[in-house]
């Protein structure tokens, strides 16, 4: 679904000159497909819990922004910028992934796998023809919508793990929120008067519906992905899912990158690739106590019975002084391991 979200995105949004009106569309249907699907017995989603909408808010507007800019960018350049980009959002994941999430920093391999990854970012800029025109100012879109992109993966693992909410549960919160503030984004840029002077095709329409059906798959598979691993690993899942959509791309417009450009992407591909996922801390949080329902239900259960302080303090309140000294010592010889 990743990899040809971007493709139809580019497709919906070439044809239909709103990018607001066409997220508001993916988050509308996906709501709508969901809470049908519920309603007809085919899937158990949570009802709305005011603690849980409290924290999914936080997230939707960094989601809805996220796409919106991301439409913003598709519309001023090419998908490779922005692969690309996303190629450098595991190196922000992985330092959240350390503070929030009780996982180890990086190993020596997996740093060396990002820094491939930055360093073939780097080369892209610099054959990347929109950067000789228009220098930084090409990139003001593409690093405001990284800066959501990394918020959106450090705290969507949270809500995934730390809530305990099922995948389809986090699809109709995200989704259901999210059209709110994508409709103040479309009002705020505009898009009245675009969307009146849009020429709507069946073409047009044909596109708008495939970005919805795959914003459906892409909101589940990104949420049930995230309860797996590590925000870090999914991350780069998302770099390495990218490959498809730069072969597509290549055939598709003629807007693509050079061949410079294309082979500073497999660079960071290449990068990718070889990363890492980072071990769980022991003093981290995950080991700590704060555990998703998911391992709790697979740790071992505690032994029954009763335990050596209990039958000493048993045994202190009906036994004399000298036989309660003799029993000390018996136990504690049990409870010894074996020299060796």
């Amino acid at each position: 679904c990743s990899s040809s979200m971007l493709i139809v995105n580019k497709l919906a949004v070439a044809h239909i000159r709103a990018p607001a009106f066409v997220t508001f569309a993916q988050f509308a249907a996906t709501a709508l497909a969901v809470k049908v699907a519920h309603m007809a017995n085919c899937i158990e989603v949570d009802s709305f819990d005011s603690r849980k909408l409290m924290h999914f808010s936080i997230y939707v507007v960094g989601f809805a922004a996220g796409t919106w800019t991301n439409m913003r960018v598709l519309m001023t350049t090419n998908v490779e910028t922005v692969i690309v980009f996303r190629t450098i959002a595991p190196l922000a994941v992985a330092v959240f992934d350390y503070v929030f999430h009780g996982r180890d920093l990086p190993s020596l391999r997996s740093c060396l796998a990002m820094g491939i990854i930055v360093a073939g970012a780097l080369s892209y800029v610099l054959n990347d023809k929109s950067f000789a025109v228009s220098g930084l100012r090409a990139y003001v879109w593409v690093v405001v919508w990284l800066c959501f992109l990394i918020f959106n993966l450090t705290y969507g693992k949270y809500l995934v793990s730390g809530l305990g909410v099922s995948s389809w549960t986090a699809v109709q919160y995200n989704n259901t929120l999210s059209m709110l503030p994508t409709l103040l984004f479309g009002l705020l840029g505009g898009e009245v008067d675009k969307l009146q002077a849009v020429e709507w095709t069946a073409r047009g329409l044909l596109w708008l519906a495939a970005s919805c059906v795959v914003g459906l798959g892409i909101s589940y598979a990104g949420f049930k992905c995230q309860s797996l691993i590590s925000a870090t690993s999914y991350t780069i899942i998302g770099v390495l899912n990218k490959m498809l959509t730069v072969l597509v791309n290549t055939l598709m417009w003629d807007q693509h990158a050079s061949a410079a450009g294309i082979a500073s992407l497999l660079v960071c591909l290449a990068g990718g690739a070889l990363y890492q996922q980072a071990p769980l801390r022991s003093d981290g949080p995950e080991r700590s106590g704060l555990l998703n329902a998911k391992e709790e239900s697979d740790l071992p259960p505690f032994p029954s019975g009763p335990s050596l302080s209990d039958n000493l303090h048993h045994r202190c309140d009906v036994e004399s002084p000298e036989d309660f000294s003799e029993s000390v010592r018996s136990e504690a010889a049990r409870a010894s391991p074996p020299s060796s």
